[in-house]
């Protein structure tokens, strides 16, 4: 008998069909442990956010148990063009008045006019030695700054001309610019300071080679040193101070910037006054209120994501991802009960609620106005309330500190938040351990199937050959003996 190619044919029964039926029965565990693998997944970033929710609270509540936060000024200038200021934590409240007779500048010197006819034009070569310091009153002397030295630029045949030379200077990094100014009366070069201040004016001598380093003409156009007897090129700008009085004393600065005079504020100084501009220094309490708020907002971020994450709508029959999980119910109501926790760091702010901080029915928190400027308005006690640290004595802590150390031990590998994670990992695990182990199963349950229904098939297919056979034979003997 032939042997049978497809499963069925001989037979005439589904076997494909029986099989597969069979199978979805078998392979209904499996669709259970995948849908519970991917509810584990579901969950397991659920606490990913939780994470991320609670190190958002820590951070909002870092700044308010550090002292400078609640020490932060502000500047405010009668005359903002002419004076402005900017404070950190160690500024003083009070008021200055400051006069400004003069602004910093650089010095800086220009070739005559009508010398040469444009860029290209040959100055001539040899070498420039240019050298930072300061000038007497009217040039009189030179004193070379300390710590510097001399740079010596050599100019050869063919970069000789104003651009080359311009660019030659640029590249030493002498403390000098050079540009070349061009206009009706032809080209000149000009070399300034990079900084300003006295003690960053300059001196160019030159080493000329027509021998002769005072003349008017080749390199010694571009000499400036007076006491040395040259000085083909004009002054155009002194180096100088900014010259200033601060509560009527004099200070004097190389910038227009005044950082250590008075220490926490850096004064910066826009233009010479004709009056006195008036800057008073207060107390940031805006700052403060914003931090504040900040904290606010971390925490209703995180009560309305433990909300979400944990509610069962009855409406609609569903349950959120980890509803009635017990450590995250717990979690819930640890930070709510922290919110009504008293605190012996101040003596006038005992509760959040005493500095404006008020839970409302949803579990989240709302700053009254009202509430909070009466507590700012006693600043020493508002400080205590929020940053107080105290490690000896855990119930003095400031609500600030309070917050931090409890998020912490949520977030530390001990702590519920890791605990959790683990937790669901672990499931995850041995859900794909179960998978693997039920696969494999149904793979030889398949494969046995397979087996017994070829066999039936082929047995049912000889039963049924035989049948028509043995019909076959009857007939003919029927028409035989007829």
């Amino acid at each position: 008998m032939a042997s049978i190619s497809s499963a069925g044919i001989g037979s005439g029964l589904e076997v494909n069909n029986i099989i597969q039926s069979l199978m979805d029965v078998e392979t209904q565990p499996l669709l259970k442990m995948q849908k519970a693998y991917t509810a584990l997944q579901t969950q397991l970033s659920t606490v990913g956010q939780l994470q991320s929710a609670i190190s958002q609270l820590r951070d909002a509540a870092a700044p308010l148990y550090s002292a400078d936060s609640f020490s932060l000024t502000t500047a405010t200038s009668s005359d903002p063009s002419s004076v402005s200021a900017g404070t950190t934590s160690k500024a003083a409240p009070g008021n200055y008045s400051i006069s400004v007779a003069k602004l910093a500048a650089a010095q800086s010197i220009v070739t005559p006019g009508g010398q040469f006819s444009g860029p290209a034009a040959s100055v001539g070569t040899g070498s420039i030695t240019i050298r930072m310091g300061t000038w007497a009153p009217g040039q009189a002397s030179f004193t070379p700054k300390a710590g510097s030295a001399d740079l010596t630029i050599p100019i050869g045949a063919g970069d000789d001309s104003l651009t080359a030379i311009r660019d030659k200077i640029n590249a030493a990094n002498a403390g000098v610019t050079a540009s070349v100014v061009t206009d009706a009366n032809g080209s000149r070069l000009a070399l300034q300071s990079t900084a300003t201040g006295v003690e960053n004016g300059f001196r160019v001598t030159v080493d000329d080679d027509d021998l002769d380093d005072t003349d008017n003409a080749g390199l010694s156009r571009l000499a400036f040193d007076l006491p040395g007897g040259a000085a083909r090129m004009s002054l155009a700008t002194a180096a100088s101070n900014t010259e200033a009085t601060i509560n009527g004393i004099p200070v004097s600065t190389a910038t227009t910037t005044l950082t250590d005079v008075v220490e926490g504020i850096t004064f910066s100084l826009n233009k010479v006054t004709t009056s006195p501009v008036s800057l008073s220094i207060t107390r940031n309490t805006e700052a403060i209120k914003t931090k504040v708020n900040a904290f606010a907002t971390a925490y209703n971020q995180l009560n309305k994501f433990l909300t979400d994450s944990t509610k069962y709508d009855p409406a609609t029959k569903t349950a959120a991802v980890l509803q009635g999980d017990g450590a995250v119910i717990g979690i819930q109501n640890q930070l709510r009960a922290l919110v009504s926790q008293a605190s012996g760091a101040s003596s006038v702010f005992g509760r959040l609620s005493d500095i404006g901080l008020q839970m409302q029915k949803d579990g989240s928190l709302q700053l009254n106005e009202t509430k909070f400027s009466a507590a700012i308005a006693n600043l020493p006690e508002l400080t205590k309330a929020l940053s107080n640290v105290d490690a000896s004595t855990p119930a003095n802590n400031g609500f600030a500190k309070k917050f931090t150390l409890w998020a912490d031990s949520m977030l530390s590998t001990a702590g519920a938040v890791p605990g959790k994670t683990n937790s669901i990992k672990a499931r995850m695990t041995a859900n794909e351990k179960n998978q693997s182990a039920l696969t494999d199963r149904l793979a030889q349950t398949e494969k046995r199937l397979k087996a017994q229904y070829t066999a039936l098939d082929a047995t049912m297919s000889s039963a049924n050959a035989l049948s028509k056979y043995v019909a076959q034979q009857i007939t003919t003997w029927n028409k035989s003996t007829a």
